[in-house]
């Protein structure tokens, strides 16, 4: 059964509540993890390759080598750059199969899986790569064109009335579309997924098509649904970030009264091996930069041991906290989807909500 829609900033308003699902939220955590996985790998790489013991390393930053990051060999420099962009890329997918989920439920198909979704994620992965890398070569041919362009100054005598005379026309234009395509390039992570989960033959061009037409013919009305969507997803990450502190407090009080003071040590044991204390966390915890209104986890940090069972426990919690930054994508992506779909109708006259299911002619699990 579809849902009713209204094509139109209503239809974003309810992201926040349509990313509550589990199998939404249980999506996007799993691509998170595997993005901070592959992180840790290209991170620590660039660290050996830069010099540094792995020891050392990992007694500074653990899982979570996210600040304070200084490399100086160029190699190293490669190296963790191709592990963000690899990590990146990660992240569209898991914002792919979100938004794919929030299509087909458009389109009246509330039932697609969280193994559907996944595998339609890698499926996609070629277009998506392409449709970034295609971006990325002609931001490349740009710089060659002012490279060769520099060359003119190099001239004798006349080089440099070239380079004046150019400047304007059609040096300083080209310039000009070329940031603008840089912009798009840095929109597209947290769009391209969106554009892509609704065109449905799989077809680069047109998501890449449909990317620029987004935003070139509705600039206001897309960035007005993003921003609110951004918003929206910290209040709303706040709010469940507090409802899983209070679920793990009451696990353990509750647990406890049977378990005696075993379990508190291990769950102080599991808080003790993460970084609590980080930027990230206190970022999480506040409900919104420049407002003091928070909670802290400080006080569960203290009194654990270093029992082996305490770094599983470690592992359970940090799942619960990667939930919530689960959730928090799962709403940006639901209100670019979403956002999306209102925007093609507006544009294009063009209702994605009319479109039969994919997942009816299709069976991905084959």
């Amino acid at each position: 059964m579809k849902d009713k829609l209204n094509y139109d900033i209503y239809d974003v308003l309810w992201a926040p509540l349509r990313a509550l699902s589990p199998k939404k939220i249980f999506t996007m955590t799993f691509f998170l993890i595997i993005s901070l996985l592959v992180y840790d790998i290209f991170s620590y790489i660039a660290f050996v390759i830069d010099g540094e013991k792995l020891s050392i390393i990992w007694k500074v930053y653990d899982f979570f080598p996210f600040f304070h990051i200084v490399l100086k060999s160029p190699l190293a420099k490669i190296v963790f750059g191709v592990g963000l962009f690899v990590c990146t890329i990660i992240v569209m997918i898991g914002l792919f199969s979100v938004s794919a989920m929030e299509i087909e439920k458009i389109r009246g198909n509330p039932f697609l899986s969280i193994k559907q979704s996944i595998k339609f994620g890698f499926q996609r992965l070629n277009q998506m790569l392409l449709a970034e890398l295609a971006i990325v070569m002609f931001l490349l041919f740009v710089v060659i064109l002012f490279w060769l362009f520099g060359l003119l100054g190099r001239i004798p005598i006349v080089g440099e009335w070239l380079v004046a005379l150019f400047f304007l026309f059609p040096g300083f234009i080209v310039a000009i579309f070329a940031v603008f395509i840089f912009v798009v390039f840095q929109i597209s992570v947290i769009l391209l997924p969106a554009v892509t989960a609704a065109e449905r033959k799989g077809e680069t061009f047109n998501s890449i098509l449909e990317t620029f037409s987004t935003i070139i013919r509705q600039p206001f009305r897309w960035v007005g649904y993003t921003a609110y969507s951004l918003v929206a997803a910290k209040l709303a990450g706040f709010v469940y970030a507090y409802t899983c502190y209070r679920a793990v407090q009451f696990s353990v009080l509750s647990a406890s009264m049977l378990g005696g003071e075993k379990i508190e040590r291990l769950t102080r044991s599991g808080f003790s091996h993460l970084p609590i204390d980080s930027s990230l966390v206190k970022y999480m915890f506040n409900i919104f930069p420049g407002f003091d209104f928070s909670f802290s986890l400080a006080q569960w940090s203290r009194g654990g041991t270093e029992q082996v069972a305490g770094y599983l426990m470690s592992i359970m919690l940090f799942l619960i906290f990667a939930s919530v930054i689960g959730y928090m994508f799962s709403v940006i992506a639901i209100a670019q989807a979403s956002g999306f779909v209102a925007i093609r109708k507006i544009k294009d006259n063009y209702k994605i909500g009319d479109e039969k299911p994919l997942f009816a002619e299709q069976n991905l699990d084959k």
